[in-house]
């Protein structure tokens, strides 16, 4: 009787069963995944992946020189402005001067990828210093923009935490099934829709994240996946393109999603 259910298309699965969930949720870089990556090639879109192009800023600055850290284990501050100067990605208060970058946590982007830099084992700290490994210069040397690529979005959503950044409840919302959610954005995003149609969709796949909690709680939720899932994750990537469409109260925004060519080039169903 279980084994019919686990292979049973469900609807709050889009059509997947739960057998096929599974690897989808847990095992979402396996050859048995039924959604898959594909493998990049010149052609593909990787250079309007933001967070790749300051990837590739950060390493090829270690190519030429180590770099010393602050006494605190900071990157120095010159580095990070020569980064942030090439506005791959921007942070709003920085942009509006209510914030300056003084330090390495002021720009998140640029804090998120040293740690998964590290994760991914393409740098490493000695003596106070940041080096790259030599799987990195060997990735670099060949040009492998494919491997440098995979390697860190695995090591971005598998090893790091994204509740790291904020101070929402349920660590796992947002992360746990966002290759699911980059799937539905996918088969459904080529024309803006609201982020609720997609926040709907997530809750009703994974439903432990909404159960027992008052109407109230729902909208802090969705500000979670759009938080990690969205903001620092989907647009740091270059999968989706946002646009916000003000109203007079701040909470009656609408959040509008779209897909990117470069999600569509990478992402495939079996």
């Amino acid at each position: 009787m279980s084994n019919n259910y686990n292979n049973t298309a469900l609807p709050d699965f889009d059509g997947f069963t739960p057998s096929q969930m599974e690897r989808i949720v847990n095992c979402p870089f396996e050859k048995d995944c039924p959604i898959k990556f594909n493998q990049l090639d010149k052609d593909m879109l990787i250079n309007k992946s933001p967070i790749f192009n300051i990837i590739i800023e950060f390493l090829l600055i270690l190519k030429k020189r180590k770099i010393k850290l602050t006494q605190k284990g900071n990157l120095p501050l010159k580095t990070i402005n020569n980064i942030y100067a090439k506005k791959y990605l921007t942070d709003e208060w920085i942009e509006n001067g209510i914030t300056k970058i003084r330090t390495e946590t002021d720009w998140v982007v640029i804090h998120n990828v040293r740690i998964v830099l590290t994760l991914a084992g393409f740098i490493r700290k000695q003596y106070n210093h940041l080096l790259l490994t030599k799987k990195c210069e060997l990735l670099l040397n060949n040009d492998n923009s494919s491997e440098i690529f995979y390697t860190f979005l695995k090591a971005f959503t598998l090893k790091f935490n994204w509740a790291y950044n904020d101070f929402y409840d349920d660590e796992q919302l947002g992360q746990i099934g966002f290759l699911y959610s980059l799937f539905l954005i996918n088969k459904y995003g080529n024309d803006k829709r609201d982020l609720k149609y997609f926040t709907n969709q997530y809750f009703a796949t994974f439903p432990m994240f909404v159960e027992n909690n008052y109407d109230s709680n729902i909208s802090m939720k969705e500000s979670a996946f759009h938080t990690r899932f969205i903001m620092r994750f989907s647009i740091w990537f270059g999968f989706v393109e946002e646009e916000i469409i003000k109203s007079e109260k701040l909470l009656d925004d609408k959040i509008m999603i779209k897909k990117t060519k470069l999600l569509s080039q990478i992402l495939q169903v079996k």
